[in-house]
Parts: C-alpha cells; structure tokens; sequence
C-alpha cells in the first residue's frame, strides 16, 4: 500500500473512532441528566388548616371530609372545654382532570351550603426545566340556609349569598417545610351592619414542617388589609397536626374560627387567642378512586 492510502486509512479510523465516543458520550449525558419533574406533597391534604393548600384530588378522585368543631375552650367543665357544643361540615371534592377540582359541602353552622372550584395554575418543578412555585386558584360561593324568623319581613335569596376567591401561591421549600402565601378577597351581599363593609381583602400566610414520615405540624394565620374590627374579632389565627394513616389524612387543631367555611373563618372570626376564645375540632379525609 501506498504512504498516501495508510493516511487515508488512519484519518478515517481516527474519525470513526472519535464518532464512536461522541456518541458513547451523548448516551451517558442522557442517561446522567436529571429529568424535569412535579414537586408532589407540598401539604398533606388540600387544606393547611382552614385555608386552602395547593393541593387538588387527583383525576378521578372523590375526596371526601368530615370536619368536627367544637365550643370555646373557655367555657369549662360543665361543657366539657366545648365539647357539648359541636359544629360539622361534610364536603365531597372530585378531581376531574390532576389540575382542575369541583366541590360541595353542608355547614351545621349557620345551615351553610358551598360550592367550589379549584384550578392549579402552576405547578413547581425540580430539574433542568425546574420552576420555583406553585400557584393554585380557589373560588367558592355560599348561601346561609338559616329560616326567616315568623316576625321578620322575608328577604331575597342573593342575600344569603357570599363569594371568596383566593389565590394559593406555595413553595415546598425542603422535604421538611413549606410555605404558603395566600390572598383572598371576601365578598358578602349581606352585612349585619351598615358600617360593615361588603368587600374585605387579606393576606394569608400558611406554613408545614414535616416531623416524621406520616406526622407534621401546621399553622396559618390570616391579616386584614382593607377593614378594622372592634375588640371582638381577631385575625384568624390556627395551629395544628397532620397525622397520615393509611388511606386518611387526619388533622387535629386549635383556631380562634367558629365557622370551617371560608366567609366565617376569614371575614367573622370569632375572638381572640389572648381571651381564651380557641376552638379545638378536627378534620378526618379519605380518597376513592372513582375513575382509574
């Protein structure tokens, strides 16, 4: 063989050669690079406490609550530290695609019905196309199904009625804690008094750590931006515990709330932590898949 052909040979293994390892390199790149995933598991259920988290049922998921609260810590043995004076809410909230929820739920409290919507909006991620937050929109409206007393004038349907839309905007910021800020704005067609306003706007701002793989503990708290109450509202204040058990998700806590509906929580809370004026009560969820 001529010099010339040994040359034409050589480049072309040479070029063969580095073509095997680029392509030896590309694969390894794939197969090292992280993937672009959902953050999952920001809260526990879809509410911190009272307020809403981020979270939705997934699709084809009936996810159903039986809420307990109880009467005033303050009121003493012979109510049992409230428990003689219990309040319930059942609601039904069914996923009908991973990102978009519909619900309804029943108040003993003021004979309270709701209707509700729930959208994620944005989801955070984890990756090479990684996105810090998740923000999750909730609207829902509520009508007071308490009777006309015989001696009052019969009143108008639309004012029973209320609206509260609220955007969730959450972080999980470590397994262990999450954050949630949540504004919310209040509409009442009806108030009990001509200086109330109908239209309250606040900023909420709800927290998670997480203690164990099936235990955390929560809190949220709930600031006025757009009205001043007398001595007797305070700010919705709440604390309490996450406790995974199977298939339920069972929350015990404290609030200063009389209501588990969001007008009452956010709008008409109903005293102060510094009086004593605390409520215990619990929330018991549990999922069925009604679609696979």
């Amino acid at each position: 063989m001529t010099r010339l052909t040994w040359w034409l040979f050589g480049l072309v293994w040479i070029g063969s050669s580095a073509l095997h390892a680029q392509g030896l390199l590309d694969e390894l790149n794939a197969v090292t690079e992280e993937p672009t995933l959902p953050v999952r598991a920001t809260f526990k259920d879809t509410r911190i406490v009272n307020v809403q988290s981020n979270e939705t049922p997934a699709e084809g998921v009936l996810h159903f609550v039986i809420a307990h609260r109880f009467g005033t810590l303050s009121s003493g043995a012979y109510d049992l530290w409230g428990l003689d004076n219990a309040q319930m809410r059942m609601a039904f909230d069914y996923g009908l695609t991973d990102g978009l929820a519909v619900g309804v739920a029943r108040n003993t409290y003021q004979k309270t019905y709701e209707a509700n919507v729930k959208a994620r909006l944005l989801r955070q991620k984890t990756g090479p196309e990684a996105f810090p937050l998740s923000v999750t929109w909730y609207s829902v409206a509520m009508a007071n199904g308490t009777r006309v007393a015989p001696e009052e004038t019969p009143y108008p349907f639309t004012r029973r009625l209320s609206y509260v839309h609220q955007a969730v905007v959450a972080r999980k910021m470590s397994e262990r804690w999450s954050l949630a800020l949540v504004p919310s704005f209040v509409h009442r067609n009806f108030v009990q008094e001509s200086g109330e306003a109908h239209d309250l706007a606040l900023l909420g701002v709800g927290g998670r750590c997480k203690l164990g793989p099936r235990f955390s503990v929560n809190g949220e708290y709930h600031h006025f931006l757009t009205e001043s109450f007398g001595d007797a509202f305070s700010p919705s204040l709440s604390l309490g515990v996450d406790i995974e058990t199977g298939g339920h998700v069972f929350q015990l806590h404290i609030t200063n709330a009389r209501g588990m509906f969001e007008r009452s929580f956010l709008a008409e809370p109903a005293g102060s932590w510094a009086n004593g004026d605390l409520y215990f009560g619990f929330n018991l969820s549990r999922v069925f898949t009604v679609k696979s």
